[in-house]
């Protein structure tokens, strides 16, 4: 393990990147809701449009996906959220 550490201060000691230039982010949870729509309803687009909408909105104040994942409640298995970040300046 002690071998592969190294390998990697190594590695990153090489390809010039430091520690002190590493970039720091905030972090977001936006909610995206049940997306559950998009498996059974006729007028998928509308859901589609709408969460589209949302992640061009956040990212036009600079947010970009870091993870999305779902949360399984009583009433819809299919609960999104997405992780978003930015860089801090």
């Amino acid at each position: 393990m002690k071998k592969i550490i190294a390998a990697v201060i190594i590695a990153l000691c090489f390809s010039g990147c430091s520690y002190a230039e590493r970039v720091k982010y905030e972090y977001k949870i936006v909610p995206l809701g049940s997306l559950t729509s998009l498996q059974k309803s006729k007028n998928a687009n509308a859901k589609t449009a709408e969460v589209e909408g949302l992640l061009n909105e956040k990212g036009a104040d600079g947010w970009e996906i870091a993870e999305i994942f779902a949360v399984r409640t009583t009433f819809d298995p299919n609960v999104f959220f997405a992780v978003m970040k930015r860089p801090v300046e």
